[in-house]
């Protein structure tokens, strides 16, 4: 025959600290750009500041704070406008750089 097992109501359980507080990103360069990748094909960057290199190797994008460094091969910049920047090609790596 299987134990029942008590549950005890009173007791409040532990909370996990799975990621330390010191190691969270700032929220200030959370919320100045943000990025989205679809596959490995196409990037839209939200707050690009502009553009500091642009070859068909790898592109170097200005933010907000920091630079975006996209790696890879046949670039080719779809939109620019308001801020808003989409890319496609194929992407290898992607680096942010403060």
């Amino acid at each position: 025959m299987a134990k029942k097992l008590k549950i005890e109501k009173g007791k409040k359980k532990a909370k996990w600290n799975l990621i330390p507080k010191s190691d969270f990103i700032d929220s200030a360069l959370i919320s100045s750009s943000h990025i989205e990748i679809f596959g490995s094909t196409k990037i839209e960057i939200e707050g690009c500041e502009g553009v500091y290199e642009y070859t068909g190797d790898y592109l170097k994008l200005r933010l907000k704070k920091g630079a975006l460094l996209i790696c890879g091969s046949d670039f080719d910049i779809l939109t620019f406008e308001s801020k808003t920047m989409a890319v496609k090609g194929n992407i290898k790596s992607i680096e942010f750089c403060i």
